[in-house]
């Protein structure tokens, strides 16, 4: 970590970007053994706020289990942002499944769709997979092109029916309760932020 750290000083303007933070960044006092996340995050902490400034160093962490988080790493002047990532909307989502399904052959079983009719085809998915994350969409094309192989080798499309059947096996990641969640957390964080940092140089409105 103090590596990391004095590497981006060097090459400053940078940015240091902590993908699935808990990990290295876990609540304190739960370890036992060697305590080695104790020690990981306790050096981070030491960086973050140590004598020599971060000057045009912007660090960045990523997790889906802020709850894990140690509250420390969330006090301003750390952290001083916390952005929600929401599951793509229905217009997202369409352009996901455009990905997914370029090289796709679909169709109502005789015959391949036409241009405009794949793409209303599409529509109508994307306005079903409500909560789907891109690898649960990703996932979602996958099984229903697997489905159509499983019901012939020589399946010349991939058909409504075989996308309802993936309906049944690939559910979406994301639920109203995890996103509820997450902006409680949001806001919790926002508070303690404004009330930490005075008025006049507030950066958070």
């Amino acid at each position: 970590m103090r590596k990391i750290f004095e590497r981006a000083r060097q090459v400053a303007p940078c940015v240091i970007f902590f993908d699935e933070i808990d990990s290295l960044a876990g609540k304190r006092g739960v370890e036992v053994g060697t305590k080695v996340t104790e020690r990981v995050l306790n050096q981070m902490l030491a960086e973050m706020d140590g004598l020599e400034d971060l000057k045009d160093i912007l660090v960045i962490g990523a997790t889906n289990r802020p709850d894990m988080l140690d509250p420390a790493l969330l006090r301003p002047g750390r952290f001083d942002k916390i952005l929600l990532v929401n599951a793509p909307d229905s217009k997202g989502r369409l352009n996901i499944l455009k990905i997914h399904t370029q090289k796709m052959p679909l169709g109502d079983g005789k015959k391949a769709f036409t241009e405009k009719e794949k793409e209303n085809f599409l529509k109508e998915l994307s306005e079903k997979t409500d909560g789907y994350t891109g690898a649960d969409l990703e996932s979602f094309t996958r099984e229903a092109a697997l489905l159509s192989l499983r019901e012939s080798i020589e399946s010349k499309f991939v058909t409504e029916k075989h996308f309802e059947g993936a309906f049944k096996k690939v559910k979406p990641s994301i639920t109203k309760f995890t996103i509820d969640a997450y902006r409680k957390i949001e806001e919790n964080f926002l508070k303690s932020a404004k009330s930490a940092v005075p008025e006049g140089n507030s950066y958070l409105g």
